[in-house]
């Protein structure tokens, strides 16, 4: 169990030692800010969190217009000692901030009653402001839609419908107001979540926390189009059945992080803990991008990976096509769990062989995942009983 985040490890490689000695001359402004009460635990680095927390829009407008918030009280020596130390840092801080601030006096519309509009606003105004901060994040509560998804007759509305457009029409105006800025070439944005939702929908009209989710990448350098297939759902799947991820999570923060942040592969390796892929998300007209071979266009329609028999009693024969270099086999049951990894390691161009021992398994469908390089495909297999 980690007790860092991606962003928090991307920021201790590249500033160490913080927060002692920032700000400077060469990094005056905030490593991360996040608009929001608490700083999330994606921005948490191995030793103090890399961001700072602006608790929400007003507070940002407290800060710029010089109304001071009274500092919590506590009786901790070492805990005053470091609330102190953050202070006089914010302080700082707060200064860079109102001056990046002040320097944009016209934005674009955006829409009211949108929490995440007001939020992304602000992101805007520094980043066009000339903030130095790499990473910005904002947030849009209550996906959790365990009942009440939909409307009951027209599944097409309701409240998880509502929250996707919010989602659009802030993401829109930010866009639209970085551009009007001249600011927009300066950002790439991602969403993402800490859980995904299963596949059909429970008693209550929602549905309940799963394994796989869809995430978004967008931004002038943004590489256009979907990544990954479209899933084959079986007509018996159950309340409790998932999707098995096609791209692990890691994949698409490390090709964020190279081909934008312009990380190096070995620094990568520590940031992501090794096994990810790269993935053609950003545009080779990037800074710092570079070209990835379209592997997966040229292969489009190809299986990869296939097993015999299936379904299968006891076990079975997985044959795997690699291009060459790194190759990870997985095994997930129905309800997204890994319950095995066949293959992490090299393996030459050319057919290969592994098999799955389903002894110990339950029977039912079970999804054998192949990473290859820029490449991934997912195979269902079924155990009989």
């Amino acid at each position: 169990m980690l007790d860092t985040g991606w962003a928090g490890r991307y920021l201790s490689q590249e500033y160490t030692n913080y927060p002692v000695g920032y700000p400077n001359s060469v990094m005056p402004d905030p490593l991360a800010i996040q608009i929001g009460s608490t700083v999330s635990p994606a921005m948490q680095g191995p030793a103090v969190n890399m961001g700072l927390a602006i608790t929400d829009p007003t507070n940002f407008y407290n800060l710029i217009n010089g109304i001071q918030d009274s500092a919590p009280p506590t009786n901790a020596g070492k805990e005053l000692t470091y609330i102190r130390q953050v202070s006089q840092q914010t302080q700082q801080y707060g200064t860079v901030i109102k001056a990046a601030a002040a320097k944009v006096t016209k934005q674009g519309t955006y829409p009211t009653g949108n929490t995440l509009a007001d939020q992304l606003k602000i992101v805007a105004r520094l980043i066009a402001g000339g903030l130095k901060t790499r990473v910005y994040m904002v947030s849009i509560g209550s996906f959790d839609t365990h009942a009440g998804q939909v409307n009951n007759g027209a599944t097409e509305t309701g409240a998880h419908a509502n929250l996707l457009q919010k989602t659009s029409d802030a993401v829109k105006a930010f866009m639209d107001d970085l551009k009007g800025l001249g600011a927009s070439k300066r950002v790439v944005g991602m969403t993402f979540s800490e859980f995904g939702r299963r596949i059909k929908s429970n008693a209550s009209a929602g549905t309940d926390h799963g394994t796989a989710a869809p995430l978004f990448l967008f931004g002038d350098y943004v590489q256009s189009g979907i990544l990954g297939t479209s899933p084959i759902i079986g007509a018996t799947v159950g309340g409790n059945d998932n999707l098995p991820m096609q791209y692990d999570f890691r994949s698409v923060y490390a090709s964020v992080l190279k081909h934008w942040f312009c990380v190096s592969d070995d620094v990568l390796n520590n940031i992501m803990l090794k096994n990810f892929q790269d993935l053609a998300c950003i545009k080779d007209t990037a800074p710092c991008a570079s070209a990835i071979k379209d592997i997966a266009n040229a292969t489009a329609g190809t299986n990869l990976i296939n097993n015999y028999p299936n379904p299968f009693t006891g076990s079975t024969t997985i044959d795997f096509e690699s291009q060459g270099g790194h190759a990870l086999i997985q095994i997930f049951d129905s309800q997204g769990h890994l319950v095995g990894t066949l293959m992490d390691g090299i393996a030459d161009k050319g057919s290969h062989k592994v098999t799955f021992d389903s002894q110990g398994h339950p029977p039912g469908p079970y999804y054998a995942r192949l990473q290859n390089g820029s490449l991934q495909q997912v195979r269902t297999m079924v155990v009989a009983r």
